[in-house]
């Protein structure tokens, strides 16, 4: 049980975190719009992942998306201020996302909050999973008493050690929504491909080209390897309608390295949109946890 606490933590329906951690840590999520055959959903609260893979794959439609308005980030803070003193909210990588933005416009734009609030936004440089467990590090040192000032320092040390990388099952999603030029080196040449991209510090990077998956989650073990060495480990495999696989990831994870916290998660709708089902991927940090304050 989280005891009651001065900050709220806030993120986006894309940070990759199951509903029950959501609820144990007391995390607000501010939903992304999936627009589908002419209805528009919230992202992880009108329409359920399995659903909308099963859907994706007919191939029948094309969805769209739209990321939370200032005016939605505003309502959550305005509800969050209500219960605690301030609020930290963290957002997916700027470069990707016009999320960031959004959040910080609301930051500036919350007039009926008390004198005493304080809105914090950090644009972690990652998304997903990455920005998953960004959170659930500010909700736990929130959680031992500390200050907006105290855990906004720390959450921004942490945020230099946060890896994620994730392979494809196709390009055709990237290529459908215009966001295939953000990761150089994924143009071209890649038939049959499953490309592993890295994502760090708002940057995003092509890892390997392994054929096949079962190459591809060999070299997504590869590259946990040379980056987590034997040092404790905080990770979040992420999926899109590839449970199955996520699911015989997490044990070899786990009696191969020394796991802090290990947990899977579902890509929502709107990450889904983007990216395709068949994905397959890993946020994670190393150490103790803990930060210098």
């Amino acid at each position: 049980m989280v005891r009651q606490r001065d900050l709220a933590v806030v993120v986006d329906s894309g940070s990759c975190l199951p509903a029950g951690l959501l609820r144990e840590w007391a995390i607000s999520v501010v939903p992304h719009r999936l627009i589908l055959e002419g209805y528009s959903y919230r992202d992880g609260v009108d329409i359920h992942p399995t659903e909308f893979y099963r859907t994706l794959r007919t191939g029948r439609c094309t969805p769209t998306t739209s990321g939370p308005t200032p005016s939605d980030f505003l309502d959550v803070f305005s509800v969050a201020v209500e219960a605690h003193k301030d609020v930290l909210c963290l957002t997916p990588a700027a470069g990707f996302s016009v999320t960031y933005q959004s959040a910080l416009a609301a930051s500036r734009m919350n007039g009926d909050a008390p004198e005493h609030a304080r809105i914090e936004v950090i644009d972690t440089g990652t998304a997903g999973g990455g920005t998953g467990l960004l959170a659930l590090a500010a909700a736990r040192w929130a959680s031992q008493g500390l200050s907006i000032q105290q855990v906004t320092l720390r959450v921004r040390s942490l945020i230099p050690r946060v890896n994620l990388a994730a392979f494809l099952d196709s390009l055709q999603y990237l290529q459908r929504g215009g966001r295939l030029g953000k990761i150089p080196a994924l143009a071209g040449g890649l038939l049959n491909i499953k490309p592993l991209v890295k994502m760090q510090m708002g940057e995003a990077r092509l890892l390997a080209k392994p054929r096949g998956r079962v190459q591809a989650t060999t070299r997504l073990l590869e590259f946990l390897r040379e980056s987590a060495g034997t040092n404790p480990l905080w990770v979040n495999i992420m999926e899109a309608d590839a449970a199955s696989e996520a699911g015989e990831l997490l044990p070899r994870i786990k009696s191969e390295f020394d796991c802090r916290l290990a947990i899977t998660s579902q890509f929502t709708p709107v990450m889904g949109a983007h990216t395709g089902p068949g994905v397959l991927g890993i946020a994670f940090y190393t150490g103790d946890g803990e930060c210098p304050t």
